[in-house]
């Protein structure tokens, strides 16, 4: 298993330099050959990939004019090239967009060594040690937040550059993958939502951080940069003020979500966790909605809750796309199409009389998804009253029968 640990680093002055010349070369190197293959692609109508990319970077090394690219570990710019081409390969899987060429200033910098990594820490301070890798013999200052895997081995280390001109370390360890046996057959049902965030089949709710007063701050802060002149001293210092405050409300959030993923996957006990397939990348076409839904991080969610649920041995299930869980009755089964209106916020079932809070009886219905599954059934018929359900009362399921 593999596992990554991020670390704030604190280089000098001449590290800056030397860390500012990697990030600048490899993505050099990556937009080099980014335009390189649209021009191979044009004229000679053929696609070229990394080994072809790696043979004419050698080449230009040893000519005058790119000799300058010798001045940094020739392996991060080799990891460039992978990067480029999984860029291209994502593409053509209809995974990801087409590649687009990385600016120079103002945005997270990044590259990465494969190998020759040495971690040490200090005896008399262990919050702190020393990052060694190549063109880098003297060691990079970095403080050490987390406990170290023991038995774990240094795969590879990625260097980061934020917008507020802070420098961290991604390092990732190869760790002995332990197997954790989870025996429950319970199932939790998570309804992702605007309003409350995450509920549970079980009643909870979880609403993310309030961040309207940052949205004012972000307003103004961009209104005081509109007004300096592009490039100066003053316009560079409202620029770090903005960036900060959104390093800030990406922090906030991150907290958050960390937080509730934990708990979820520590306290709830359930073996199996449903949740829902959304297409937000669809949703946001819905200008009205598209700030707010952007606000509650749902694909962050997804996938913080996916790696800590393997680890604890929970299986996550992804409701299909078009399962009617909020318009369906978790009671009897019957679908209400009068709820595909959000502002139905709670209603009552015409049929068995239950009354319904709109997100709560959509992670009741998860619940019914992930009982289908287990006893074999695939939910791809949607029938109000379902037999298979019915002879398990025990599950607090039922029908209508007659």
């Amino acid at each position: 298993m593999l596992r990554t640990y991020k670390f704030r680093i604190y280089p000098t002055r001449e590290q800056e330099e030397k860390l500012a010349k990697h990030f600048g070369h490899t993505r050099f190197v990556y937009n080099f050959f980014l335009n390189y293959a649209n021009i191979i692609y044009r004229v000679m109508e053929r696609p070229t990939y990394y080994n072809e990319w790696a043979s004419v970077l050698v080449k230009l090394k040893k000519t005058n004019k790119y000799s300058w690219l010798n001045e940094v570990n020739s392996q991060a710019l080799q990891q460039s090239l992978k990067d480029l081409e999984r860029a291209f390969k994502n593409f053509f899987k209809k995974q990801a967009g087409y590649p687009k060429f990385k600016k120079k200033k103002f945005s997270r910098q990044t590259f990465r060594i494969p190998q020759h990594i040495q971690l040490y820490i200090k005896e008399d301070n262990p919050k702190y040690g020393c990052i060694f890798v190549p063109k880098f013999k003297e060691g990079i200052k970095v403080r050490l937040h987390r406990k170290l895997p023991k038995d774990g081995k240094i795969k590879q280390a990625t260097f980061i550059k934020t917008p507020t001109n802070k420098y961290y370390a991604a390092i990732v360890f190869e760790v002995q993958d332990a197997e954790v046996q989870n025996t429950s057959t319970d199932i939790l049902g998570i309804d992702l939502g605007i309003k409350d965030t995450i509920t549970l089949s079980d009643g909870k709710k979880y609403k993310m951080p309030d961040l309207s007063k940052y949205e004012r701050q972000i307003k103004r802060l961009h209104r005081r940069l509109s007004r300096k002149q592009r490039g100066s001293k003053n316009w560079e210092k409202a620029r770090l003020c903005l960036a900060k405050l959104y390093e800030k409300i990406v922090n906030i959030k991150n907290d958050w979500l960390h937080k509730i993923t934990h708990d979820l996957v520590s306290e709830s006990q359930a073996g199996k966790i449903v949740v829902e397939d959304l297409n937000i990348k669809g949703m946001v076409q819905n200008h009205r909605l598209a700030r707010h839904i952007h606000m509650q991080s749902w694909r962050r969610f997804l996938e913080l809750l996916e790696y800590k649920a393997k680890r604890c041995g929970i299986e996550v299930i992804k409701a299909n796309r078009y399962y009617p869980s909020s318009q369906m009755c978790s009671e009897c089964g019957y679908i209400n199409k009068e709820v595909k209106d959000l502002s139905v916020r709670e209603w009552t079932c015409p049929v068995c009389g239950a009354h319904h809070d709109r997100d709560v009886n959509a992670a009741k219905n998860l619940v019914r998804y992930g009982l289908m599954l287990s006893i074999g059934r695939e939910p791809s018929e949607f029938m109000p009253v379902d037999s298979a359900l019915a002879a398990e009362p025990e599950r607090g399921l039922r029908a209508i029968t007659g």
